[in-house]
């Protein structure tokens, strides 16, 4: 299964004098299982975009499929938005608004309890997707509101782990986070990306995009500019979409350009080029 959007138009305020169309047009393809992350300066739509993924807003023109869900105006299956739901997992990029439960393990278990599971089976689910994101047992039993912004960032993820979706939207999830935590989270949604969960990841990190990306999306204005894989899109000049080069392969050019013979079609990671690098020294 795989996400479809067709000529996708959404505009805000309507008929209003603040109108504002944030998508124009937009036709795409998210594979079933890839890694797709979505890029593109402040205010080109990319937030608008995924909430149309799970019904949050739905298509003023245009129409979105979803694992067999058809989501556009006046469609019979808005009535089941609440099961595409569970299949589509949405953590916002003001992710501790999520929170408002008395315990971080009740904040985490709502959601499965909502969806039938009993209580003492949420809990446990609970628990377990808690250790999953590095939230220690010590803190189950605390206030979401008492913790730092950055483990209210985990418990939120915890929250949407819970369903079990099978495809995690992330707007900027990184966000608040120390770079340990970074890429532990990273790793993690890289993890799950490995055992067949589709990832779809907002992100400003053009380093993220280059490690962990199988698919990229490039909008700029409302608009798909580009969708390709990373290594395409790296061979161009990136500054064209309003991007930065990662750092990773600025150090590559500097090195290729000082003669150095890197097979760059094995460097995705800055451990993958420091062995490159050894591979040549050698």
């Amino acid at each position: 299964m795989s996400i479809n959007f067709k000529n996708v138009f959404y505009t805000y305020s309507e008929k209003t004098p603040f109108r504002h169309e944030a998508l124009k047009d937009v036709s795409l393809t998210i594979n079933d299982g890839s890694f797709t992350c979505i890029v593109g300066h402040t205010g080109c739509g990319k937030s608008t975009l995924i909430q149309q993924l799970n019904g949050l807003l739905i298509p003023t023109l245009g129409s979105v499929d979803v694992n067999g869900y058809h989501i556009e105006k006046k469609s019979k299956s808005l009535k089941k938005l609440h099961d595409l739901r569970k299949e589509v997992g949405v953590v916002f990029q003001f992710s501790e608004y999520q929170l408002f439960e008395e315990t971080i393990e009740e904040d985490v278990a709502f959601g499965p309890i909502n969806f039938g599971v009993k209580k003492e089976e949420a809990i446990k689910i609970a628990h377990e997707c808690l250790e999953t994101v590095g939230i220690p047992e010590s803190y189950y039993k605390k206030s979401p509101f008492e913790i730092s912004g950055g483990e209210k960032r985990r418990v939120a993820i915890a929250g949407i782990l819970a369903l079990q979706p099978k495809i995690l939207v992330l707007d900027e999830p990184t966000a608040g986070l120390d770079p340990r935590g970074t890429k532990y989270i990273l790793d993690l949604f890289k993890e799950l990306n490995k055992q067949g969960t589709t990832i779809v990841f907002v992100t400003h990190d053009i380093n993220i995009v280059y490690e962990y990306a199988t698919d990229v999306i490039v909008m700029n204005e409302g608009k798909v500019v580009m969708q390709t894989v990373p290594e395409k899109l790296f061979a161009e000049d990136v500054e064209q979409y309003s991007l930065e080069t990662p750092l990773i392969q600025k150090t590559v050019n500097l090195l290729l350009a000082k003669g150095m013979k890197l097979d760059v079609s094995k460097i995705h990671s800055l451990e993958d080029l420091v062995k490159e690098i050894a591979r040549v020294r050698k």
